[in-house]
């Protein structure tokens, strides 16, 4: 036997016994609300530093996350910040339904660009008519959602719908408001907390919108040990303490 063959049939045999060791296990990957992007993406870290497993984490907006595993993208884990979504992907059997967990609340405030004159309030009604607001897409993205919500609420969003721009995810909503790009931002409170370059201009009372809840859950109905061991972690009192330092508020037991 030649020692081509001999190197070719080495190869061959490598590639094909199981755990030989040069191949790890896929990462677990999370898709998660943008706005639970500093969280998740602080537990993930120090999960991997502790156990040495690889997590993935995948921000973008709740209603893209969900199509996108509707659509086959490889998700171990969906965390949405409504349960219209959630609701969505059970309907279609897209998630294991006995491990559907309320891990977080949120409450909507509006921001300003730290130091801008911020004289407006949404609560009275005064609104400057030249100001831009961002937003998440309204008809789509929770955060676009409760947004549209609280301005129907004050009875402003018939006045102020031109002056919406909307966005893809609340992220890029605080985003715009950060670089100057629009005035004002309505947002999650956690993303005023996670940003040094806006302020709150004021806070909104939870009957001015429907109430904001995150929910965690398995994607599939068979979930690998590695899967179940981190969504454990997910829902635990260790993910709590994370949120409450990012400005989320934990669900009522």
């Amino acid at each position: 036997m030649g020692i081509g063959m001999r190197i070719y049939l080495l190869i061959f045999w490598l590639c094909c016994v199981p755990n030989f060791g040069f191949a790890s296990e896929r990462p677990i990957t999370i898709f998660a609300a943008a706005s639970l992007q500093n969280a998740i993406t602080e537990l993930a870290q120090n999960y991997t530093d502790e156990t040495g497993i690889k997590v993935h984490v995948s921000v973008a907006g709740t209603s893209t996350l969900a199509w996108q595993i509707q659509h086959g993208a490889p998700a171990d884990i969906f965390i949405s910040a409504n349960k219209s979504w959630v609701d969505h992907l059970l309907n279609r059997n897209l998630l294991d339904p006995n491990s559907v967990s309320v891990i977080a609340e949120n409450a909507m405030v509006l921001v300003a660009r730290t130091g801008a004159d911020a004289r407006v309030s949404v609560l009275e009604g005064h609104w400057n008519s030249n100001s831009l607001i961002a937003t998440a897409m309204i008809g789509s993205v929770p955060a676009g959602i409760y947004a549209k919500e609280v301005l129907d609420y004050y009875g402003l969003w018939d006045r102020l719908q031109s002056q919406v721009i909307q966005t893809d995810n609340v992220r890029s909503a605080l985003r715009l408001v950060e670089l100057g790009q629009v005035d004002f931002g309505l947002v999650y409170f956690s993303d005023a907390v996670a940003s040094k370059d806006v302020q709150i201009v004021e806070q909104f009372p939870a009957h001015s919108h429907s109430l904001i809840e995150y929910h965690a859950a398995l994607v599939g109905t068979k979930s690998s040990r590695n899967v179940q061991n981190f969504f454990n972690v997910l829902v635990s009192d260790r993910f709590a303490d994370i949120l409450l330092t990012n400005g989320f508020v934990l669900p009522q037991k």
